[in-house]
């Protein structure tokens, strides 16, 4: 219960949800498949919930270890000055985001491999953050110099030709999602919370 109220019901969830379907992926033969996202149109039109399940879905160790403990970090201080619907809301909604925008920059640079990641959703978290909180001290550098630093990073690595290009893309399609949805918060009734 400690960890519930330390880090957030919400960011705890969506930590274990990461955790349980990427060991899934690795016992379960061929789940990859079935939770990944394609950059073949007509797989994604057999397959649409790989749309939404490729952001909960990841195939490599530093990927996941990275990805959670960025969101546990951010995710439960933004939980802490709002709430959960509004930590599920910007992960789904950058993910969504990352996934709609990776599909067709895969495709235009010719990429087929399955997609895997909740890189999009996590950043999503970290702008959103960084709007309401830009200069709260997050492990000894402020949360809007993080944000800074996911954004030239993820230009940097479009801009070189990098075989990331298309998940940098989908990065800044979350970023800028958290950041829409950051603004509307700090603008709303919402922000009287923060």
């Amino acid at each position: 219960m400690k960890v519930l109220k330390r880090f957030g019901i919400g960011t705890i969830g969506l930590v274990a949800i990461n955790i349980i379907i990427y060991l899934l992926i690795i016992l379960i033969p061929n789940l990859a498949e079935n939770m990944l996202l394609s950059t073949d149109v007509n797989v994604i039109i057999q397959r649409p919930w790989t749309l939404i399940t490729v952001f909960f879905s990841h195939e490599i160790h530093i990927h996941i270890l990275l990805n959670m403990l960025l969101f546990l970090v951010f995710g439960s201080k933004l939980e802490k000055i709002t709430n959960k619907r509004i930590i599920f809301a910007i992960y789904f909604l950058a993910g969504l985001s990352g996934s709609f925008v990776i599909v067709p920059i895969s495709n235009l640079i010719g990429n087929t491999t399955l997609m895997a990641g909740a890189s999009a959703s996590v950043f999503g978290i970290v702008a959103a953050y960084a709007i309401l909180r830009p200069n709260q001290l997050i492990l000894k550098s402020k949360a809007k110099f993080w944000l800074m630093s996911l954004i030239v990073f993820n230009i940097f690595t479009i801009f070189i030709g990098s075989q990331l290009s298309d998940s940098s893309a989908a990065h800044l399609a979350g970023i800028s999602m958290g950041l829409i949805i950051g603004y509307l918060l700090k603008k709303s009734d919402q922000g009287e919370m923060v």
